[in-house]
């Protein structure tokens, strides 16, 4: 712009002289006007981040300066062309021809202001030199188009060379920006990664290091870069950088002490060369991890899947597979081990009255004593609960040598654990029945020796508990044996096996009061079984509940069928209930539903309880009873005497009878102790306004004795037999004839 002016201040002033003045001011003026519009439009303020929007409008604004200026100096072709004159015409033209040129240069990257300009330039003088006429004027008119002509095509030759200029400017700016930010990207990559990394020299010395493996080494980043490997403290990585170096690939996996500290963790490396252009090794890379807290877990997780977190001791998984080790070094040596399989005798008891916490403290005391009990090289392994078992290895060859080893440590268990244990303020004294078995080399599986000394260990427990037992085939055909019986019990349930006897129950005068419902399995192979052959096992797996349920079911549903005959609508029926059955959270709720289905008088329904079912849980049975009493179902204690009820316990419970068990009325005419014992029950049962019945009466003289002693009911094989539901009506009929007999009797005395 400042060589445009200058340009036409010389052209102004060389004109001067030959074109008149007025027209010069004019030129002058548009001139001045023209710079300051570019001058504006150049200093005027620009966005650094243009938009779309805003660079099209600068464009714009360019375009229409450089028109203007283009029109200003095409007007010189008009207002400074000499008429007389031919050389101060040809320096105008001459002029104008700089511009056109001086246009081309530097309006080449926009190519419509450039054809603007020159063709804005080039035209008046073009359409004055024509005007002129003569040969010469016109001459110099198709010359100067010939020109503009020429100059538009090299105009768009020099667009397209400078766009393309600018475009590859712009690709390169970019790229070299791109770089730069993906150099800055790899660098903070590097310093920031989770893992150590560092690079070396062939020298083994550090060039770089990051964040990561400066924190790694217990120091900083600039102490660490010139570090010299071969220095280090701990010298076990080096074998892996010296690979890497050759050209290999490395790694590292173990424990490492850091140079700067004493600080030791766990660490895994890869090591790999680094190579330049021309593929020559330049050094290497290493990738370090601190893996000490993943190896920490790795620890803590095989601790757990192998080891008791509350006692520490190995747990069944670990047990199994040291004893599959000791069988087999049995095997090869020929000598004795044991297995001894401990359970704390009541320690439900501790937990449900002192709370699970001083029970955990019970075990890990436990856990102490059995410890300190074996020999270096024994096992001591907790199943779980109360359940400990001790692997002995090493016994001897002979039998007899290797029981009589292994009973010394039973009993030296027995004693140690027999010795009061602290339990915070308490004082405990802990009692644990032992099960023992031999082995010798893979004669049983690891599991069948488990299950042997398990077996055992049940037998001390009903023994007497706090003792050892041996393991021996009969206590496995027991077993066996009621194994079977479970699962033919459970499709018993399923095939509905069972049936319901009835025996009579009467007054002192043989008339019939009602009767008990009994229980019979129907065996498809043993024949009719009775209840003392399979109820121990149904209460144990919990069967008696659904075989509860079948009962109480079906002896309501035959007091549906007495009730609608005149002759046994007022017979009370006994069922007796279990009690895991009367336990049940919602016992109240089903034997209401049960009353309520078969729509019989409840009245007439007795349930039979035990004593040792009643005394637990005391008041929770006062509840139940209570609940049940409300509807009208009667209460019998059966089996009074045989367990051991307190007075006071009796008297606050909802009873209505008590039935003299049969064990005490067997002996009665014979001996003086059970006719006390049935005398004072009698007696007891009267002073708390409660009925009694006597059952087990066989002969005459057993029930005479009961009616002096004031017994009211009887019920036994002198009245009848327990017979099905179709027999007992027959039954009723041979009691009833017997009373009548009776009453006549009487009568004629």
């Amino acid at each position: 712009m400042i060589a445009s002016i200058s340009l036409a201040a010389i052209l102004a002033y060389i004109q001067s002289t030959v074109v008149p003045a007025s027209a010069l001011f004019v030129w002058c003026s548009l001139t001045v006007l023209a710079s300051l519009l570019r001058i504006g439009l150049v200093f005027s303020p620009h966005s650094p981040q243009p938009s779309g929007n805003a660079t099209r409008t600068q464009l714009r604004w360019f375009r229409f300066g450089v028109i203007v200026a283009g029109a200003v100096w095409g007007s010189a072709g008009f207002l400074l062309f000499p008429d007389q004159h031919p050389r101060h015409a040809m320096f105008l033209i001459f002029v104008l021809a700089g511009m056109t040129a001086g246009g081309v240069i530097s309006f080449s990257a926009d190519l419509f202001s450039a054809i603007a300009f020159s063709v804005l330039l080039s035209l008046p003088i073009t359409l004055r030199l024509f005007a002129e006429g003569d040969s010469l004027s016109v001459a110099m008119a198709v010359a100067v188009l010939l020109y503009l002509g020429f100059m538009i095509m090299s105009m768009r030759r020099i667009n397209r060379n400078v766009s393309e200029n600018i475009t590859l400017h712009l690709d390169a700016g970019k790229r070299e920006k791109e770089m730069r930010e993906s150099e800055e990207r790899y660098r903070l990559l590097l310093r920031h990664l989770p893992v150590g990394i560092f690079h070396y020299d062939t020298d083994l010395i550090i060039t770089f290091c990051n964040d990561r493996c400066a924190i790694m080494l217990r120091n900083s980043v600039d102490c660490i870069v010139g570090l010299d490997l071969t220095h280090l403290k701990d010298r076990s990585i080096l074998p892996s950088l010296f690979k890497a170096l050759k050209g290999e690939m490395s790694h590292y996996e173990g424990r490492y002490q850091a140079t700067f500290s004493n600080a030791e963790g766990w660490i895994y490396m890869t090591c790999a060369p680094v190579l330049d252009d021309s593929g020559h090794i330049v050094g290497g890379i290493a990738i370090v991890q601190d893996v000490t807290e993943h190896k920490a877990a790795e620890e803590k997780i095989n601790n757990l899947a192998f080891y008791d977190p509350l006692t520490e001791l190995p747990n069944r998984r670990l047990l199994l597979d040291r004893l599959q080790q000791a069988l087999a070094s049995s095997a090869r040596s020929g000598r004795e081990g044991a297995l001894l399989f401990i359970d704390l005798d009541n320690f439900k008891t501790l937990n449900d009255t002192l709370g699970h916490d001083m029970g955990d403290l019970l075990l890990q005391q436990v856990a102490q004593r059995l410890t300190a009990c074996v020999r270096q090289g024994d096992s001591v392994a907790r199943l779980g609960g109360d359940e400990f078992v001790v692997l002995l290895e090493d016994l001897g060859e002979y039998d007899l040598k290797a029981a009589a080893q292994t009973e010394s440590i039973g009993e030296k268990i027995l004693a140690t654990l027999g010795q009061p244990c602290q339990l915070g303020a308490h004082e405990y004294r802990c009692t644990p029945s032992i099960g023992a078995t031999l082995f010798n080399g893979h004669q049983l599986t690891k599991e069948e020796l488990l299950k042997q000394a398990d077996i055992a260990m049940y037998q001390a427990k009903k023994a007497s508990r706090n003792t050892l037992r041996f393991f021996d085939q009969q206590m496995q055909d027991a077993v066996t044996a009621r194994v079977a019986l479970e699962d033919e019990l459970r499709k018993a349930i399923q095939r509905k096996q069972f049936r319901l006897l009835y025996q009579i129950q009467v007054d002192r005068l043989v008339r019939p009061l009602g009767a008990e419902a009994l229980i019979r399995w129907q065996h498809p192979e043993r024949g009719l079984m009775s209840p003392d052959q399979f109820i121990t096992v149904a209460e144990e797996t919990d069967l008696i509940l659904p075989i509860g349920q079948w009962v109480l079911d079906t002896a309501c549903a035959q007091l549906k069928t007495w009730q609608q005959d005149a002759c046994t609508r007022n017979l009370v029926l006994a069922v007796n209930v279990s009690a895991k059955q009367f336990r049940q959270a919602d016992f109240v709720a089903r034997v209401q539903a049960t009353v309520q289905h078969h729509a019989i008088d409840p009245a007439l329904l007795k349930l039979e309880l035990t004593e040792s079912m009643l005394l637990e849980n005391i008041e929770d049975t006062i509840s139940t009873m209570n609940a049940l009493k409300e509807i009208g179902v009667q209460f019998s204690l059966d089996d009074f005497g045989t367990g051991y009820s307190s007075l006071q316990y009796l008297k606050r419970l909802p009873l209505d009878q008590i039935k003299i068990d049969q064990s005490f009325v067997r002996d009665i005419t014979s001996d003086s102790s059970d006719r006390e014992i049935v005398g004072t029950i009698i007696a007891m049962a009267q002073n708390l306004y409660l009925g009694v019945i006597a059952e087990g009466v066989e002969t005459e003289e057993q029930r005479q004795f009961l009616v002096g002693k004031g017994c009211e009911q009887f019920q036994g094989y002198l009245f009848g037999k327990p017979v099905p539901a179709e027999q007992f009506a027959a039954e009723l009929i041979t009691v009833v004839d017997a009373s009548l007999d009776q009453e006549d009797a009487k009568e004629r005395l």
